[in-house]
């Protein structure tokens, strides 16, 4: 091709040198593409900012050759791996699911002079010169010496080969487990895609888009790998999360949570992958897999959220117990079964709601088991096809990330790294990569009064606000990322003013008095987490008030309530600061400690209810019976003047999926009125979740937390 009419093309600092065909770095050295990968590259840069549809592109770069689209997306991650592209990063090559590649890098034409010479000269191979003396046609037999010296060459050959061999073994254990500018995207939305599922031969994607892998308020959806159109295969109201493939791969099963009027329910519920109405499978079953054509393993509630591992057929004959969790608030979530169907991977909350370390039980039942994976929090996990590896997504050390272990024992090992967060793991049938939700989250403060909504914070990681009365002072957690060490602060709202109030310490939960001198909080180091107590104008240090408590709220006199952690069950109980005495409230366990009134006199609790397993009951301190407000998780507080009881409800019509918060007016009695029916007829639903409120004196001023989250599915490949 002629040199002069083939332009060059310069984006960010690399150079596409259409005459000589290479690709120059930065830094001006030459890197090495395969000529389709280069062809890939030209055709795309070329057509920078327009969708290049995949048939279009194999027909330019296979011009002459019938090829399968694995050689395409195998071009493209060459590309990525060259351009250094981070895993989600996309700064040059973004994929169009479905459709095809959009070169996204400003993109010029430079003039053919100021390329050639430093291409040419990075392009240039010295010949190699073959230094081996040539062979005589009438050679003799080597002598005695000339035998000598060419065994020691051998023996020497024999020595350095040993050495590289050596080398390579080194090198192979220390060359990473996965490489990000290898990573594949498989979805490519704005919101959210998470909890991947393959299905039995790796051709369909199952996942959920528009919420989190855990009592999500997104849908089901599918797609057909590589390039297939995502189809949402639900519709329905009520939480989901762990879709998972039936055994013949007809279907999608996936676990529903529902809250009617009178109870709550977990279900397991199926839809087929051509899409039609879902159906029940199983009442009381979630995280539910397959594990033989009718064999199922689930979690079953026990007695309150007591939530244990079992195995049954699917018409819950043949039923079975694998693992219950010693504490009656621990909740055993989600069971793996290992392909020689002897062991199980176990998620599993603990005591106090968070999640722990994974756990590996026999199938048999016979034992509790052993945590396995790192120290952190394990919230999904994975077998290898073969079994010799257990992967986990887990929260450890401030981020979320994907390790591998050698089963049964092997030591943790870290193999995803980077500043984006990868949320649970699925391993591919061929066990050559993983599937995992990758992406970050950030959050903003605003703050909503009369003059409408305004926002008081820059994108970062801040949650759980707490507003002063008139509005002036905004106290809240922030951290860097979603799961790192998350710290108090206080924002003075007229100026803008931020400081650190609590540093050095972890703070997972707190409380402001309501004379706003002091704060209460919660933190975790090593052990049971405990409940500290600070003057806010920090003339005196932070002392200790509780070990083994969590969930701290003040009373109007200072007073400290807070849920006491033991070893089988959870009760309420209070202390005074200034004495140290402590006591319990109520004769019955408790699962969580909402909020307590401001005169101390009553408080919101879920405790175990014999129509779900829990409910929202207010509950009186001075004795007398608790009262049940509703079925299910209902997150509620009191306003600091006592007027108002601010409940989390639903939707309009849709109370499965919270989201709103509405102020129900507390009468002389002390109990709130009830939420009105239909909901689509209350006038002061506010359209945010409880927790991420926080309410001035007046309730139509407030403070709230506005979250932003995208992620994808990503198949990882494994080396």
């Amino acid at each position: 091709m002629d040199e002069i009419s083939t332009p060059d093309y310069e984006f960010e600092g690399f150079r596409l040198d259409t005459a000589l065909q290479v690709l120059v770095a930065p830094s001006g050295e030459p890197i090495a593409l395969p000529s389709r990968a280069f062809d890939t590259l030209r055709h795309l840069v070329e057509r920078a900012g327009e969708l290049v549809e995949r048939s279009s592109l194999m027909k330019a770069v296979w011009p002459r050759a019938v090829v399968e689209e694995n050689n395409l997306s195998q071009c493209i991650v060459t590309l990525r791996r060259a351009l250094g592209e981070e895993a989600g990063e996309r700064r040059f090559i973004l994929t169009i699911p479905g459709r095809g590649f959009k070169f996204v890098a400003p993109v010029r034409v430079v003039p053919r002079a100021r390329a050639r010479v430093a291409a040419g000269q990075a392009a240039r191979v010295e010949p190699t010169t073959d230094l081996r003396p040539p062979v005589e046609p009438n050679a003799t037999r080597p002598s005695n010496s000339s035998r000598s010296r060419w065994i020691t060459a051998a023996l020497a050959v024999v020595a350095i080969a040993a050495i590289a061999l050596a080398a390579l073994v080194v090198a192979t254990r220390n060359h990473p487990v996965t490489v990000p500018a290898e990573y594949e995207p498989l979805t490519d939305v704005a919101d959210g895609a998470t909890a991947p599922a393959l299905s039995p031969d790796g051709r369909l994607l199952a996942y959920i888009r528009g919420g989190g892998p855990f009592l999500s308020s997104g849908q089901i959806w599918l797609r057909l790998l590589p390039d297939g159109d995502p189809i949402q295969l639900t519709h329905g109201t009520g939480l989901i999360f762990g879709p998972t493939f039936t055994g013949d791969g007809t279907h999608i099963a996936y676990s529903v949570i529902r809250e009617p009027s009178v109870s709550t329910t977990w279900e397991t519920w199926t839809v087929p992958i051509t899409g039609g109405e879902p159906t029940r499978l199983l009442p009381n079953a979630s995280g539910l897999t397959f594990v033989g054509p009718h064999e199922v393993m689930y979690s079953e509630f026990k007695t309150g959220i007591h939530l244990g591992i079992v195995a049954s057929l699917d018409d819950r004959s043949q039923h079975r117990e694998i693992y219950l969790p010693g504490h009656e608030r621990a909740m055993a979530h989600f069971s793996y079964l290992s392909p020689d169907r002897h062991s199980v991977l176990v998620v599993e909350m603990g005591r106090n709601g968070d999640w722990q370390r994974c756990r590996l039980v026999p199938f048999d039942g016979s034992t509790q088991g052993t945590q396995v994976g790192p120290e952190g929090e394990c919230q999904s996990a994975a077998w290898s096809p073969d079994g010799r590896w257990m992967y986990f997504a887990v929260q450890a050390a401030g981020h979320s990330h994907l390790w591998r272990q050698r089963f049964p024992d092997g030591a943790p090992q870290q193999i995803t790294f980077g500043p984006t967060e990868e949320e649970t793991v699925a391993a591919s049938p061929d066990g050559h990569s993983l599937l995992t939700s990758l992406g970050r989250e950030q959050s903003t403060l605003w703050l909503h009064d009369g003059s409408g909504q305004r926002v008081l914070t820059t994108p970062s990681i801040v949650w759980l606000p707490w507003l002063s009365d008139d509005a002036h002072r905004l106290y809240f957690l922030a951290a860097t990322s979603s799961i790192d060490a998350s710290n108090l602060s206080r924002l003075d709202v007229t100026t803008g003013q931020r400081e650190l109030l609590l540093a050095g310490f972890r703070v997972t939960s707190y409380d402001i008095s309501h004379d706003e001198r002091q704060v209460v909080f919660t933190t975790k180091r090593d052990g049971p987490p405990e409940i500290w107590i600070a003057p806010l104008d920090r003339h005196e240090p932070p002392h200790r008030l509780v070990r083994g408590g969590d969930e701290p709220a003040f009373d109007r006199q200072g007073r400290v309530y807070f849920r006491s952690l033991g070893e089988q069950q959870n009760s309420l109980h209070r202390i005074t600061p200034s004495t140290g005495v402590e006591e319990r409230l109520l004769d019955q366990p408790i699962l969580e400690f909402d909020s307590v009134s401001p005169d101390g006199a009553s408080a919101i609790v879920d405790m175990p209810s014999k129509d779900s397993p829990g409910a929202v009951y207010l509950a009186p301190v001075g004795g007398g019976a608790p009262r049940q407000l509703a079925a299910g998780w209902w997150p509620s507080r009191w306003s600091r003047d006592g007027r108002f009881l601010y409940l989390e409800v639903g939707a309009g019509e849709d109370t499965q999926r919270h989201g709103r918060t509405i102020a129900l007016p507390v009468g002389a009695d002390g109990i709130p009125g009830a939420v009105p029916r239909p909901l689509s007829a209350a006038t002061n639903l506010i359209p945010h979740d409880e927790g991420s409120l926080a309410f001035a004196a007046d309730p139509s001023t407030y403070a709230f937390v506005r979250w932003e989250t995208r992620r994808n599915i990503y198949r990882i490949p494994l080396h």
